[in-house]
């Protein structure tokens, strides 16, 4: 058991054995789970674990309390008279850094008279702007979207005294079914007590996942229904995961590693299909740790008429932001479940909320009881398939509690943690798919206190299942996404060196989204552009971001181009949020629709033409050198950056700087067998009516040479020796050149 407000990790009782399992420093080791753990050694784990889920739960709510706003909230003209205005002004960069990390876009958000009192409302952040200032104050500038909460008159009388000035407290809201949930659920030992106790389907899967011997080691899969049209167009690996997702055994639990574009949530459908169309009384629930994914969930199935035997379920957050992709999939949400009739048999209490869910779910979500509306629905309807996000759903106990087939979606996202606390939620569970590509981002663990950030179990699940041989696991291989190119590419940084490939399974003449667009390729028909931009670092004042101005422009003049030749077909990745910010006031500026993005945010989603933006540099002295180069060395982050382009990939980079990453070194390696570096002068002629190339099909420049830039070119272009070279760089905090404020010594 945890201590509550110690933040530090701590234990019911002490342990006087000698612990078997040591890091390679010599420190103990509690996760991953050893298959060799003892009874009580699993239970200590347990406690461990439970503890560092507390001090994670704290800290999410220090957080919270830290960066409350506490003052006046301005109104703003709107019709409604919904939309506020509040200002977190502040000295320290690391409290504005911190109010930026948690005041995101979408967040939902709680107004209170006092701290110990209820919300008389709530509402969500519809926009953050970071404002200049001449007293050397930092501000951060919130715009909000908030509705007084129903059922207490004192609610509206609060709200509208908050309108005409009153003091009121404005704070992020919590996320419902978090860490203290999971807390509960490994500080009672329910993993082994399940394990110890019960003979179950359940228990067989738990015993999987940790690693320890069953009573069905030996289980394979068996046939599938071929005649299925959504069955028959599956390849070797995936009827192999329906194989085994179909005959579970005693208790099954498969892994899918699925590299991108290789059919994962085609293949998840279709397995739903299949495994109604062997026992129609089944319940499944395909859930992820996001939306989006559950969004394509939902999309596929649907594709493959799964009809009405299709439930969604949606928090009023992912309405607003995801509201245009959401509303596609309205036949299979609750809202056009429970109309007509469906209202007419309740009574009392269940029929003002669902009549109210009715009447406010188009013009005001956030009003909706989407939790509430779903339990009622389910005490009274089955469906076979339910949708939605492993917190959504663990808050609808009818929508987990009849489990008997699971499939979680992107599930390196989801942690061993809440993995233990979803099974031991799912009493009458057989048969579980994970699928996930252990080669992209994982947990985000970042923003929690680096001592519980690993080795106690809020890592990837996947983490877990590289040494539990009970685990069943296919390897998909086939892509399906990407141009044949793009698709070796990306084959060769990130998945070759790791014994594993991907291999193209659309031929070129199917990804002519940039070959065949009307611009001049540096290459003809190679739809890949190494766009070397070297320039100014620019750090953000308060998160410390960097974005270069230099590489800004040239994805203005690059997005320009495409843009109005395919519409809606072009989107903007960036690693850094700074950067993201610069790309999107230059776009509004210039009036173009193009999506920008960073590639945290990307991840699960994909693109016919991508711009991706990099902007780290190697300037000699740079302040920001030795964390930009940790960003680039992440593997995970690149592979996915480089790997959400269906026709056409432009990556604008400093490429010398990127080269530390290996990830990076190894996809620039694999394109240079089909294409050149190119400088600022491709730009110059990438729209040229008249192109000329030279001996070796490379295009010339406006004076008729080539626009290919030498490796060694590349090399030799440092500390802004050339035009294209690094500005100087200028700190925030001093005003001096040759350094950025993180490595300021003016203190």
């Amino acid at each position: 058991m945890a201590k509550e407000g110690s933040q530090i990790l701590a234990c019911a009782e002490p342990f006087t054995e000698r612990w078997r399992w040591l890091t390679k420093t010599g420190l103990p080791k509690v996760f991953p789970i050893d298959k060799d753990y003892t009874l009580k050694e699993m239970k200590l784990a347990e406690d461990i674990i439970a503890a560092a889920l507390i001090t994670a739960a704290e800290n999410e709510e220090v957080g919270r309390m830290e960066t409350s706003y506490f003052g006046v909230v301005k109104p703003l003209e709107d019709e409604k008279k919904r939309t506020f205005t509040i200002s977190h002004i502040h000295e320290q960069k690391a409290h504005i850094a911190k109010v930026l990390n948690i005041w995101t876009k979408d967040t939902p958000v709680t107004a209170k008279t006092g701290f110990e009192r209820k919300a008389f409302a709530n509402g969500y952040i519809k926009e953050v702007v970071k404002c200049d200032r001449d007293d050397g104050l930092l501000q951060i500038e919130v715009n909000i979207i908030l509705v007084p909460n129903e059922g207490l008159y004192e609610h509206d009388e609060d709200f509208e005294a908050m309108t005409h000035g009153m003091l009121s407290i404005i704070q992020v809201a919590e996320t419902p079914g978090g860490y203290r949930d999971q807390a509960d659920t490994f500080g009672l030992h329910a993993p082994t007590q399940l394990i110890k106790e019960e003979k179950s389907p359940r228990t067989e899967i738990l015993k999987a996942l940790f690693g320890r011997p069953g009573t069905d080691d030996s289980v394979v899969g068996g046939d599938i229904p071929k005649d299925l049209e959504c069955v028959k167009s599956l390849n070797e690996e995936q009827q192999n995961t329906l194989s085994n997702w179909l005959h579970e055994g005693r208790g099954r639990l498969h892994y899918q590693q699925a590299p991108p574009g290789t059919g994962k949530t085609r293949l998840a459908a279709a397995c739903i299909a299949a495994a109604l169309k062997k026992d129609p009384k089944i319940a499944v629930l395909a859930t992820a740790n996001s939306n989006l994914p559950v969004s394509k969930l939902i999309d596929e199935s649907a594709q493959i008429n799964l009809g009405s035997e299709m439930l969604a379920f949606f928090a009023s957050t992912a309405r607003i932001r995801y509201g245009d992709q959401i509303l596609l999939l309205n036949e299979h949400q609750l809202e056009n479940k429970i109309k007509g009739k469906f209202v007419e048999k309740l009574e009392g209490s269940e029929k003002r909320d669902v009549t109210d869910y009715l009447a406010h779910i188009k013009d005001k979500p956030r009003h909706t009881k989407e939790r509430k509306v779903g339990e009622i629905y389910l005490a009274r309807e089955f469906k076979n398939a339910i949708f939605g996000t492993i917190y959504m759903c663990l808050g609808i106990p009818r929508a987990h509690v009849s489990t008997t087939h699971l499939i979680i979606d992107e599930v390196t996202q989801t942690s061993f943690s809440m993995m233990v606390h979803l099974l031991c939620k799912l009493p009458l569970v057989r048969s579980v798919l994970l699928t996930g590509d252990v080669r992209q981002l994982g947990t985000h663990l970042k923003e929690l206190p680096e001592v519980i950030q690993s080795g106690y179990g809020l890592e990837s699940v996947t983490d877990q299942m590289e040494n539990c041989e009970r685990v069943s696991v296919t390897i998909l291989e086939r892509c399906y996404r990407s141009h044949p190119i793009i698709t070796e590419c990306f084959d060769y940084s990130s998945y070759e060196k790791h014994g594993e490939r991907v291999i193209a399974a659309v031929p070129a003449e199917k990804r002519t989204g940039l070959t065949k667009l009307g611009i001049n390729l540096p290459v003809n028909d190679v739809p890949l552009i190494l766009l070397n931009i070297r320039g100014r670092i620019e750090q953000d004042s308060a998160s410390y971001s960097l974005s270069s101005p230099e590489q800004t422009e040239a994805a203005i003049t690059i997005a320009k181009a495409l843009e109005h030749r395919d519409p809606q077909g072009v989107a903007i990745i960036c690693l850094y949020t700074f950067q993201c910010e610069k790309i999107r006031e230059r776009l509004q500026q210039e009036n173009i629709q193009v999506s920008v993005n960073s590639v945290d945010a990307f991840q699960s989603r994909e693109h016919r033409l991508i711009i991706l933006v990099t902007t780290s540099t190697k300037a000699p002295g740079s302040a920001a050198r030795a964390d930009a180069s940790d960003f680039l060395k992440d593997s995970r982050r690149a592979t996915v950056a480089l790997s959400r382009a269906q026709s056409g990939l432009i990556i604008i980079a400093d490429f010398e700087a990127i080269r530390e990453g290996e990830t990076w070194r190894r996809f620039i390696t694999a394109a240079k067998q089909h294409t050149p570096f190119v400088d600022e002068r491709y730009l110059e002629v990438m729209e040229h009516e008249e192109p000329t190339r030279d001996s070796n099909g490379v295009l010339n420049d406006l004076k008729g040479r080539s626009i290919e830039v030498k490796v060694e070119e590349v090399k030799l272009i440092r500390g802004g020796e050339l035009r294209t070279g690094r500005g100087k760089m200028i700190c925030n905090r001093c005003g001096n050149p040759g350094h950025l404020a993180r490595d300021c010594r003016r203190r």
